[in-house]
């Protein structure tokens, strides 16, 4: 039994290193262009769908589909942020929504095929910049 959870565990710690491996960390000039004034779509761990827009002076008003929060019936939220690239070259957010300060920094990877991830290549990391 334990021979047969290690090589899973092994399994799966190749497999995430195979696909961190395919990607590319958006850096520099290259990040700050490909958020700067994009449309965001991204959805969270609870299922929400959430969109805003990067405005050049780092300010955004967010939507949610509230999945967290909503119920049984979700009910859609906006609520104003702000984005910033920090010193380390990641893209956070800052959002005040009603019951909570939502606030996090990640590392934005491309995938081969040009899909793009917080901080790894996994499905529920995938976000969208469109301009």
């Amino acid at each position: 039994m334990l021979a047969k959870l290690i090589v899973g565990v092994a399994v799966v710690v190749s497999f995430q290193a195979g696909a961190d491996e395919a990607a590319t960390k958006v850096t520099g000039d290259e990040l700050r262009t490909l958020v700067t004034g994009a449309k965001v779509y991204h959805v969270n761990r609870f299922r929400s769908e959430r969109r805003w827009t990067n405005e050049p002076d780092g300010t955004l008003v967010a939507s949610s589909s509230n999945q967290k929060y909503g119920g049984a019936i979700p009910v859609s939220t906006s609520s104003p942020g702000k984005w910033y690239i920090n010193d380390a070259g990641k893209y956070c957010i800052e959002i005040d929504w009603k019951r909570e300060l939502e606030k996090w920094c990640a590392s934005i990877v491309k995938a081969t095929d040009g899909t793009l991830y917080l901080n790894s290549v996994e499905s529920g990391r995938k976000i969208e910049f469109a301009k």
